[in-house]
C-alpha cells in the first residue's frame, strides 16, 4: 500500500476501534492487517489486499476432522447450500480446508465506494458483526450438532417463498 492508503487504513481502525468500543486496535503495516479479539472465541482478522482497495474480513470458524466423521458430506453440502448467492451468509462464504480441516468464513468489501469515498466505520462494523453471527452459528453447528438461534436460519426459513420459487427458476436456467 502506499503511504496515503495506509494512513487511511490506519483511520479507519481507529475509527472502528470508537465505534466498537474496543481501545487500542492496531493496523499492521507490515502484513497489512489488524486482528480484533472479540472474546476467547470470536477473532476476526482485517486484511487489506489487492494494493488496499479490498479489505478481507475472515474468522476462523472451527477445525474438523471429517474422516472421522459419518456426516461430512452433510456437513459439506450444508456450507455449499449457505453459499449460493451468499443468501445465508449475508456476503460471506463458508470455506473449508480439507487437508487441515479448518473452516473459516470470509468476506470482501471495498474500501472505496463508487464516488470514491472511504468505507466508514458502521458500515465495517456491522460486516464484522454479521460475519461473527455467521461463524458462532456454523461453529456451533460444526461442534454440537446444533445451531443457535441467530439472523442465519435453515434455508427453508430463511428465504420467502417468492424468493425461494425465483432462485430455483434462476438456478434451473444455469443448468
Amino acid at each position: 500500500m502506499d503511504e496515503t492508503q495506509q494512513t487511511q487504513a490506519e483511520l479507519l481502525i481507529e475509527s472502528l476501534g470508537r465505534y466498537l468500543n474496543i481501545n487500542d486496535l492496531i493496523f499492521d503495516d507490515e502484513d497489512d492487517t489488524c486482528l480484533i479479539h472479540f472474546d476467547e472465541t470470536n477473532l476476526v482478522t482485517l486484511t487489506w489486499i489487492e494494493e488496499g482497495t479490498l479489505i478481507l474480513i475472515d474468522e476462523f470458524i472451527t477445525k474438523l476432522s471429517l474422516q472421522d466423521r459419518s456426516d461430512r458430506s452433510e456437513i459439506v453440502e450444508k456450507m455449499l447450500d449457505a453459499n449460493v448467492f451468499w443468501m445465508q451468509t449475508k456476503g460471506a462464504t463458508l470455506s473449508m480446508h480439507t487437508e487441515s480441516g479448518t473452516v473459516i468464513a470470509a468476506r470482501q468489501l471495498p474500501v472505496y465506494g463508487h464516488d470514491g469515498i472511504t468505507i466508514n466505520a458502521e458500515t465495517l462494523g456491522l460486516a464484522i458483526g454479521d460475519l461473527i453471527r455467521l461463524a458462532s452459528e456454523w461453529r456451533s453447528l460444526l461442534e454440537t450438532g446444533e445451531s443457535t438461534p441467530t439472523d442465519f436460519e435453515a434455508p427453508d426459513e430463511k428465504i420467502p417463498d417468492g424468493q425461494r420459487n425465483d432462485l430455483e427458476e434462476f438456478l434451473a436456467n444455469r443448468a
